[in-house]
């Protein structure tokens, strides 16, 4: 139980944000809920005079319809027993006419319980005259006759639609225009819910459902109501306690609880215990506060995919932290002072500075001896939600394991050069690269997964995960060759973190010196590509112009897959059967090297120089490790600089 009283300690250090609405990175309204509130989408507001008479209504357009409402441990997780809310409701609890008009009779009992309840709260200490002048409107009970006579003021029409004395249930096009109500309700006219208002002529007044005064007073009153208490494990206070935690916690329909013992029948509490309270009891207070900063943090900075959750945030400065799941780009792009890295030439050290520098503009933001908490959640089943990984470290521990991932990660990213950066990608991007651009959220997820576990934990990459890559990477003929270029550059990280994980250190910075075979292997391949690809840029340099002013698609594809190289073509079997296919490649490339004149001299001596390089017995045809991509990467990249340093100094 240390995530809810973690959860619980956010809450407390966050009570100056109760009640604020804030705009998440997705531009959605987030509030961190009173305790005995919750959000519920509403489709009609309708307005009471201070004398509790009806004054107007309207459609509520889906943008607008979230609404923060009172709620009982009860209603919160209500199913099919009437359990009323304690303001804003269903029109099945809150219309006295509601079975008048062809409502289930079978709820007809939903009214007399919400008025008694309400009835109870403005006869109290904690009363409140606008929840006062709602009562006395609603008891007289003729709200959908009201919202049936009254005209909607822009569209002219009736709030709720009636035809032969009862509340049409589906609209059918025989009837003619769909009415305004019918546009935002997911189901039909009687499972509408309806907000309140209260007239006045203040323009500035607090509508009632953001009123933290009314809040203040239904939770007061709430409090008072609540029986059974006992000790809560949390907090470690005598206080009234609660079985019935809340749901909903990752979106509005979800009913998922992350705290549940009704298994009263068969294998009972998992055989250990003969009543559910012997496991621990929590109060009410602490669950409510614990699960609304759940439900907070989720919406403003959790990521979600698949229903999984993933999630960090600190004790006081929830959102000031550099995310697990983010590019070293991204959180470059972040910090003001440092700018990203997007230069070729940069080394491991310039970043390990650079990143440093980034992350120091977050520590000047947090508490020096604040928690970093990690969370993973997901749901099995509709009624159930797990924690896969739950983790809690000092700050300063979470940002050197945060370092260190992107240094023992980083490398050149280049699928198109405007986006070219330095450092380590991020995690869905890795996961996406594994499995392909089409593979479904379920292994993207997963992936995920367990790559926070490398961040986190400093656990070794998983063999797995950089086989698949490896292989990705080494078939540029099945995807276009920017993405080709991605999964390369996201190949080499990852690559590079599992042989650090073995001792060995790589950078992006060419190695002249090492004699690995896979490395060496891997810099003849990109020789080749690179010799070849600037011979067919030279033999094809002013077609392709032509082309590229030529509206005709085909014409452009054909002439990518023309630009091809040998080196390219053939890279899955290079990565096999190297020395078979070197030879293949190498009796290509000579038609090139006329064509290069002087250049094809540099490429054939440079070709010879790695030769000399190999020790006797590694030259073999047996399969290549992913240092040979490495070695391409790097080598290739070498070359590129080369090429983009001598066009400065002619120019």
């Amino acid at each position: 139980m240390s995530w809810l009283a973690d959860l619980y300690q956010t809450y407390e250090n966050n009570l100056d944000q109760v009640g604020k609405p804030i705009r998440n990175n997705w531009g959605k309204e987030v509030i961190l809920l009173p305790i005995s509130h919750a959000y519920q989408n509403a489709q009609i507001e309708v307005i009471i005079k201070p004398t509790g008479e009806f004054y107007k209504a309207k459609v509520i357009p889906k943008e607008e319809a979230a609404t923060m409402i009172p709620v009982t441990i009860e209603s919160a997780g209500r199913t099919s027993k009437p359990m009323p809310h304690g303001l804003h409701d269903n029109l099945q609890y809150v219309a006295g006419d509601y079975i008048q008009y062809g409502g289930d009779a079978k709820k007809g009992e939903s009214f007399q319980k919400y008025i008694a309840n309400l009835e109870r709260w403005c006869a109290s200490d904690f009363s409140h005259p606008k929840v006062q002048a709602i009562l006395t409107y609603l008891k007289r009970g003729t709200l959908i006759t009201d919202l049936i006579n009254y005209q909607d003021e822009e569209s002219h029409q009736p709030i709720l639609i009636e035809r032969e004395g009862k509340l049409v249930a589906k609209w059918k096009k025989e009837f003619g225009e769909k009415p305004e109500i019918f546009s935002v309700l997911a189901s039909d006219q009687f499972s509408s819910f309806v907000r309140f208002d209260i007239y006045d002529l203040n323009l500035d007044a607090v509508p009632v459902w953001k009123d933290l005064a009314i809040s203040k007073a239904f939770i007061d009153y709430y409090t008072t109501q609540l029986s059974g208490g006992g000790l809560d494990y949390i907090t470690g206070k005598q206080v009234p306690l609660t079985e019935n935690h809340p749901s909903k916690i990752r979106y509005g329909g979800d009913m998922a609880k992350l705290i549940s013992g009704n298994d009263t029948i068969n294998f009972t509490f998992r055989g250990r215990f003969s009543e559910k309270n012997q496991v621990a009891t929590i109060g009410y207070e602490t669950s409510q506060k614990g699960h609304n900063a759940l439900k907070w943090l989720i919406s403003k900075q959790g990521k979600i995919i698949d229903g999984r959750v993933f999630l960090t945030w600190g004790e006081d400065s929830v959102d000031n932290l550099p995310a697990i799941d983010e590019s070293s780009d991204a959180i470059f792009a972040e910090d003001k002072e440092t700018d990203s890295i997007t230069t070729i030439d940069k080394t491991s050290q310039d970043f390990s500075k650079s990143f440093i520098k980034a992350l120091q503009g977050y520590q000047q933001d947090l508490r020096h001896d604040q928690n970093i908490h990690i969370m993973i959640l997901d749901s099995a089943t509709p009624g159930r939600m797990g924690i896969l990984y739950y983790r809690s470290m000092e700050q300063e521990s979470y940002l050197e394991r945060l370092k260190n991932w992107h240094n023992q990660t980083g490398w050149w990213h280049a699928a198109g050069w405007q986006n070219a950066f330095y450092g380590a990608p991020s995690l869905r991007t890795i996961a996406e690269a594994v499995h392909g651009r089409k593979a479904s959220e379920t292994l993207i997820k997963n992936t995920m997964t367990q790559l926070f576990s490398c961040v986190v934990d400093n656990r070794k990459m998983p063999f797995n995960i950089m086989q698949s890559l490896l292989k990705n990477a080494s078939n540029p003929l099945s995807m276009e060759l920017w993405e080709w270029r991605k999964t390369v550059g996201i190949a080499c990280s990852i690559i590079k973190h599992y042989f650090y994980d073995l001792g060995e250190e790589y950078t992006v910075a060419l190695n002249k010196e090492e004699k690995d075979r896979s490395y060496l292997f891997g810099r003849l391949l990109a020789v080749a590509d690179k010799a070849e690809d600037l011979a067919l840029f030279i033999q094809y340099g002013e077609k392709n112009k032509k082309k590229q002013d030529n509206d005709n698609g085909k014409e452009k594809n054909k002439d990518k897959k023309e630009r091809t190289t040998n080196a390219l073509r053939y890279m899955n079997a290079f990565s096999n059967h190297p020395v078979t296919t070197w030879k293949i490649l190498q009796e290509n490339l000579i038609p090139y090297y006329e064509k290069l004149e002087d250049k094809g001299n540099y490429y054939q001596n440079l070709i010879n120089q790695i030769m000399t390089q190999f020790d006797i017995n590694d030259y073999t045809d047996r399969a290549l490790t992913g240092k040979y991509l490495l070695g391409y990467s790097s080598q290739r990249i070498e070359l590129n600089n080369k090429d983009k340093n001598k066009d400065k100094e002619e120019k």
